[in-house]
């Protein structure tokens, strides 16, 4: 996971200038179907949208207002629309750190990263270990709260 940071980062530099529509939790669900479920019409995302007690027309609206925030792709296959995520989870959360990094620190990435990293230290320090020798701030000297963005 660690070594695809370079990657992921390229990625997130590309979705700099696009900044992403606000979503709804129905909508961060129906987006959940389509990781888990690929290409699927309204009636499969809704049975992949286990426990959610909507109707089939709520999760059709749902994807329309998806595909009009341009967050699915959408083709028709006999009378129903199919419906793709556009952007992977990575993706999403990548766009999502990007506008909160725009938001919060002036597109400074500096204390997205120190607090990320402050974050991942409490959740898992071996993660944590992995991750700061990645991002080559192991100096033993070092704490997220010398880079002066706490």
């Amino acid at each position: 996971m660690v070594a695809k940071l370079p990657k992921l980062l390229r990625s997130f530099d590309a979705l700099r200038h696009r900044r992403l529509p606000d979503l709804g939790e129905r909508e961060m669900l129906a987006l959940e179907a389509l990781w888990q479920g690929g290409q699927a019409s309204a009636q499969q995302v809704l049975a992949n949208m286990a426990g959610a007690e909507i109707s089939l027309s709520t999760v059709q609206s749902t994807l329309e207002r998806l595909h009009r925030k341009r967050l699915v792709s959408r083709s028709k296959i006999g009378r129903a629309y199919h419906y793709s995520a556009v952007l992977s989870r990575s993706q999403l959360i990548s766009g999502l750190m990007r506008d909160m990094a725009e938001d919060l620190a002036a597109g400074d990435l500096a204390p997205m990263i120190s607090g990320f990293v402050n974050y991942i230290s409490a959740q898992s320090p071996e993660l944590a270990d992995e991750l700061t020798r990645a991002l080559g701030l192991d100096d033993p000297g070092h704490t997220a709260s010398d880079d002066g963005h706490d």
